[in-house]
């Protein structure tokens, strides 16, 4: 440290970052939170942010997160005291937010924590009209799923980047975590069509049909039918939305909204399952081990 003044500084940052609900930085955040602090009067005008936050890493006041990535990640994080592996996931990508199977467990949905994170990094709107045919569906659905490879490790601690479909956002709210650290997340509604889009990341199709049943009582058929609609996908997942929400107890007729689509060509649960049986109400083809709650009470 170069001088007293330095350090007296260095003590007010350091109580203001320890006072702070935020417990990850990158380096940019760093110099947000250093410039707010200038801003608000804080701070004096020199030692610049940039110095002071060479200072922050270099004596301590933050620490560097050990991070590895299966793909090039230049960029370090740092910490001050304890953090959630949520906030973590959170701060390597901006914009980002919790969704499918951690998104499930954070809306109780399942009482699995898993040691994989996912967090969904939506990619730029694209043009997604084509002409969909029975024998597209069957081609894309006769292979497994396509998964994410962009996996981070810290500790026991896998997070998963997901490139999600462009969306705006669509359904994400703000939650507090369990050490009061601000989250982004998807909402149930959103949630239960992650998971039914794309099951691997929610630990396959049995655990997204236990989503499906916890949720019951306070999901929103229509809201989830206004949520399909605006995401606009090209495969008809709500045949397998409608097929989940009847096999967990809701009654037919308030399913009618996710009939409204027509139901046009004969679908999948899942990716890649050699074994089937088909549901002719919802023109779905689902595992033949799949057990509906009636089944496994059985």
């Amino acid at each position: 440290m170069d001088t007293p003044r330095e350090a007296h500084i260095l003590e007010r940052v350091a109580e203001r970052i320890s006072a702070s609900l935020q417990h990850v930085f990158s380096a940019s955040d760093l110099l947000q939170f250093l410039d707010k602090l200038r801003a608000e009067g804080i701070l004096p005008k020199s030692p610049s942010s940039h110095k002071l936050k060479q200072l922050v890493i270099a004596t301590g006041i933050v620490h560097e997160i050990e991070l590895t990535a299966t793909y090039q990640f230049e960029s370090k994080r740092y910490h001050r005291g304890p953090f959630s592996p949520y906030e973590l996931a959170l701060s390597l990508k901006p914009n980002s937010y919790l969704s499918h199977g951690t998104a499930a467990y954070l809306h109780n949905l399942t009482d699995h924590e898993s040691h994989t994170i996912y967090v969904n990094k939506e990619q730029s709107a694209k043009d997604s009209s084509s002409e969909l045919t029975q024998e597209r569906i069957n081609r894309a659905f006769s292979a497994k799923q396509r998964t994410s490879g962009f996996h981070f490790h810290h500790g026991q601690t896998t997070i998963t980047l997901l490139n999600g479909k462009h969306s705006g956002r669509l359904g994400v709210m703000a939650i507090t975590g369990s050490r009061g650290e601000p989250l982004e997340v998807t909402d149930l509604e959103r949630t239960l069509i992650d998971i039914a889009v794309r099951p691997a990341y929610a630990g396959g199709v049995q655990h997204v049909l236990t989503a499906y049943l916890r949720s019951r009582s306070k999901v929103s058929v229509d809201r989830i039918a206004k949520l399909l609609r605006r995401l606009d996908y090209v495969y008809p997942y709500h045949q397998a939305i409608g097929f989940y929400l009847e096999s967990t107890g809701h009654a037919s007729a308030d399913l009618d909204v996710l009939r409204k689509p027509k139901l046009k060509f004969d679908f999948f649960l899942a990716h890649g399952v050699k074994h089937t049986r088909f549901d002719e109400r919802w023109r779905i083809h689902f595992p033949a081990d799949f057990l509906r709650p009636e089944e496994a009470a059985s």
